[in-house]
């Protein structure tokens, strides 16, 4: 399995083992420089891909057998997106999951409380979502996370399980603050890509192309566009015999702290 821990034992071995020939006939300086290359590589491949599980395990999909999608959000709430976004799932009856940012539940408490009340899944996608939040030390980073899970306790009464890493990005920091929190990381199978795609039709195709029994889909309800795209896809779904369901059911996981 390729994973951070076995990409170092088989780079130590490799270099270990081009020292020794070294020591005996000589070796290109390029060799050295291309196992090098070749890890860092691993190791930026690993940090941006977190469906590779490479430094922790993230749930991404369901069972792939079944014929069921969840929807998922991050980077809300936002007071005037969000509110339409729940006014869609909620005519439609679709139940979604809300990765939320610490700051803006804060500044949207009745949002959050709403999101809570009409039987929406809640998980934590850090406090600030810093460009740089997985270039934080362990101890900011935990500070974050763990201001992040108040936030959300005190105005829903809830304990968080479920932490989903700003823009998908892993690495060792961020796989030793998650076990140490107890925390499940979830990510995704379908990235919408809404953030940068504005033309309705194209999101749609580009969802209907890859749409897969079992997926998570990525969207976002921080951008004023989505309203409109959600509707084409719930549709969508509906029209093709997708069961839209709660992402703990689809991926079999503890959404809360019993």
């Amino acid at each position: 399995m390729l994973n951070y821990r076995n990409t170092l034992v088989v780079f130590s071995l490799a270099l270990a083992g081009v020292a020794v020939t070294d020591i005996f006939k000589p070796v290109s300086v390029w060799l050295y420089i291309g196992i090098v290359l070749a890890v860092i590589s691993l190791l930026t491949w690993g940090s941006i891909r977190i469906q590779a599980d490479f430094y922790l395990r993230s749930v991404c999909s369901g069972d792939r057998n079944i014929r069921a999608v969840s929807i998922t959000f991050d980077d809300g709430p936002d007071g005037l997106v969000t509110p339409m976004v729940l006014d869609i799932l909620k005519e439609n009856k679709v139940k979604a999951a809300f990765f939320v940012v610490g700051q803006n539940a804060e500044k949207h408490p009745e949002i959050l409380e709403r999101i809570d009340r009409e039987g929406h899944i809640i998980g934590g996608h850090s406090y600030s979502h810093h460009f740089f939040f997985d270039l934080f030390s362990s101890r900011r980073m935990k500070k974050e996370m763990n201001h992040t899970a108040k936030v959300i306790f005190d105005i829903t009464g809830k304990n968080i399980r479920l932490f989903r890493p700003p823009y998908g990005v892993t690495n060792p920091t961020v796989a030793r603050v998650v076990k140490e929190l107890k925390l499940t990381s979830v990510g995704w199978s379908l990235r919408s890509k809404d953030t940068v795609i504005q033309d309705d039709s194209a999101l749609l195709k580009r969802i209907q192309t890859r749409l897969k029994p079992g997926d998570v889909l990525l969207m976002h309800d921080c951008k004023a566009w989505t309203v409109n795209r959600l509707k084409s896809l719930v549709k969508y779904l509906q029209d093709n015999g997708y069961m839209v369901k709660e992402i703990d059911q689809l991926l079999n996981i503890e959404p809360y702290v019993r």
